[in-house]
């Protein structure tokens, strides 16, 4: 049905090219491909697996979802690349990746989305570190500079399995690039709502996502103390829907501003190494974090403040489509709020254009001067004929 109400929109005299598709985790990913190729033909699939998916119409993360934008002839891209072994080593995948990217001789500012599958193994959940990847990826460019933006693919809040498509069959442990056409540009911004819950806390002992120690004491323990809460209390809260590390960048002590930090999302706490683990393992021994706690108002007010701005700065007459990857915990299913934040961006940018969002284990957006992995946050990306 969702192949079939992506073609009846397609503008007449349109031939279709490639789909950007999302589905919940109760689909079979194999017979998911076979239903839009019965529909549609052996088009290129790009995309994965969402923790849930949001449509103008609303939010929903039951699993059964699938989410679908259909691109003309005309939007074809100059490439979909893959490379796999990320289970092995993201830098080396990053690296060439980004080395393929180079050989294509990118014009500047080309848009590239990035997709990779956030889990290595479960249960219990082992990430694939998408630092290690963007990190591979621009030592792979070498100085070229595209625009990029992505996601890192999950199933469900349970973090129990993911994987992309790459244009021909859904895969694991692989990383797919798409690069759109020169005639395409985009606009972008990202979502935040945290604030500060701590001073300054370093990092004294970290064994990748682990953090082991801060302040150099148990760093289980120094969180239940600054939070106010027993130990046994703060064990039973998983998972933790509302405890992030923020790494504040630049001016430690200029005044509070999202656009510093770096969130890194808690996902589990292991009681017998006193550690708290994080989505992503690129802090280290030495770093200054402060405890993040999430406020609803502040999301939803950032959500819509953002898509404002954005929507202000962009000739919405030339706009094709918006994307919106969101964080899985901010969902109302994950976080416990009462209200979705995603409304003010889905209510706002399904008016003007097709769109199409989803949950994900990681955003990657331009942040402090090149892509970066990031957690908690939403980032609404608009597509447009380039002036």
């Amino acid at each position: 049905m969702a192949a079939r109400d992506a073609r009846q929109q397609m503008p007449p005299n349109h031939q279709p090219s490639w789909l950007l598709v999302f589905a919940g985790g109760q689909h079979e990913p194999d017979a998911l491909l076979a239903g839009l190729r019965e529909e549609l033909g052996p088009l290129p699939v790009v995309g994965g697996c969402g923790a849930g998916l949001i449509s103008v119409a609303g939010a929903s993360a039951t699993g059964y979802e699938c989410g679908i934008l259909l691109f003309s002839s005309a939007l074809e891209p100059t490439a979909i690349l893959c490379v796999d072994g990320l289970d092995h080593d993201e830098t080396d995948a990053g690296c060439r990746l980004g080395g393929r990217l180079r050989d294509l001789d990118l014009p500047p500012r080309a848009v590239v989305l990035l997709f990779y599958d956030s889990i290595r193994s479960a249960p219990p959940p082992v990430l694939h570190v998408g630092s290690r990847l963007l990190e591979g990826l621009y030592e792979g460019l070498r100085g070229h500079q595209p625009l990029v933006i992505g996601a890192g693919t999950l199933a469900d809040v349970e973090l129990s399995t993911s994987y992309v498509f790459d244009g021909q069959q859904a895969v694991r442990h692989s990383a797919v690039a798409v690069v759109l056409p020169p005639s395409i540009a985009a606009d972008h911004t990202i979502m935040h709502g945290c604030l500060p819950a701590s001073d300054f806390l370093q990092i004294t002992k970290i064994d990748g996502a682990r953090v082991l120690e801060l302040d150099g004491r148990p760093a289980l323990s120094l969180v239940a103390e600054r939070l106010g809460l027993p130990r046994a209390a703060l064990l039973a809260r998983q998972p933790l829907p509302s405890l992030t590390l923020g790494e504040k960048l630049g001016d430690r002590y200029a005044p509070f501003n999202d656009s510093q930090y770096v969130n890194r999302l808690v996902i589990a706490l292991d009681p017998a190494d006193e550690a708290l683990v994080l989505f992503e393992a690129d802090f280290e021994v030495g770093s200054r974090v402060q405890l993040m706690s999430y406020e609803p108002d502040r999301m939803i007010e950032s959500a819509a403040a953002q898509t404002q701005r954005l929507l202000a700065t962009t000739d919405r007459d030339a706009v094709l489509c918006g994307i919106y990857i969101d964080c899985a915990g901010r969902s109302m299913a994950f976080s416990g709020m009462e209200e979705d934040e995603s409304a003010p961006v889905r209510q706002q940018i399904g008016a003007l254009c097709p769109f199409l969002g989803f949950y994900s284990g990681v955003e990657i957006a331009p942040f402090q001067g090149r892509a970066r992995p990031l957690d908690w946050t939403g980032v609404l990306l608009l597509l447009s004929h380039r002036g």
